[in-house]
């Protein structure tokens, strides 16, 4: 089997995300059972914190939505989006014939099977409040325990700190106890930089009896299950408006026709 994950950092394009790729790979391998391949890939154009303006980020996901094609045309099973917005992943959906897995889509659903409520532990009130939308979206309202368990820094500063994790991880640990105590039963740690520092000081699944969840992992074994049900043809709907596929011959004319304004200019 071979998995295709897609980050939407500037790895293989930019020496300063080496550690914070190959730490993915890690985590892939760790997750991934004997006999799947899980290559990691990053974007070759890359703005640090894009991702604070959906307008901006339309830019970014073009680029998720060409590595999608890619994936599909040299052989890959399944195709993880790793952008922690879950961004082309309906899109990805429709186009593909392969399992397309979101970070966001799949761990929010996990997480709400495997405890009562689970809550976001993050780096910018903006995620927080990104993720308030998208539960909204997943119908998770119920399972989700709201609060301001946020540790301000940057992606870019946590990814640096991947080399001496330990302080910012206890730092974020810290905010994990507080939500656990105020009635959180699994913790989702977004994006995926922070579980990067839990992974690299050995690993946490366990506070004070809450679930820590690996949102890498957890994608892995999804995208791995997703393949395995797709062989006995169970797979995405595909009817209307949920994943129905326009078909290659109206991608290709679409992408022909469109080409001329296939842009946005200010």
């Amino acid at each position: 089997m071979k998995i295709w994950y897609q980050t939407m950092s500037p790895y293989r394009y930019d020496p300063d995300f080496d550690e914070y790729g190959k730490t993915i790979e890690e985590q892939c391998r760790r997750a991934s059972r004997p006999g799947t391949e899980v290559y990691v890939e990053g974007v070759p154009v890359f703005m640090p914190e894009i991702d604070r303006f959906k307008s901006l980020m339309y830019y970014h996901t073009s680029q998720t939505v060409n590595q999608m094609l890619k994936a599909e045309k040299e052989g890959y099973d399944a195709f993880i989006n790793g952008c922690s917005f879950d961004t082309a992943v309906d899109e990805g959906r429709e186009m593909l014939s392969i399992p397309v897995v979101g970070i966001a889509h799949t761990n929010l659903h996990i997480a709400a099977m495997l405890g009562e409520l689970f809550t976001i532990v993050t780096c910018e009130p903006y995620i927080a409040e990104r993720y308030r939308q998208l539960i909204v979206r997943y119908g998770l309202q119920s399972k989700y325990l709201q609060g301001n368990y946020v540790f301000p820094i940057t992606e870019p500063d946590i990814a640096r700190a991947l080399k001496e994790p330990e302080p910012l991880a206890e730092k974020f640990k810290a905010v994990a106890e507080k939500a656990v105590a105020d009635g959180a039963s699994v913790i989702i740690p977004i994006p995926v930089h922070i579980s990067q520092l839990f992974y690299k000081i050995g690993g946490l699944t366990n506070l004070n009896g809450a679930l820590v969840l690996d949102p890498i992992a957890v994608a892995v074994k999804f995208a791995e299950m997703l393949v395995d049900l797709k062989k006995l043809g169970i797979e995405f709907s595909k009817t209307f408006q949920v994943y129905a596929s326009p078909g290659r011959d109206l991608l290709m004319k679409a992408r022909e026709m469109y080409a001329k304004v296939f842009k946005i200019e200010y």
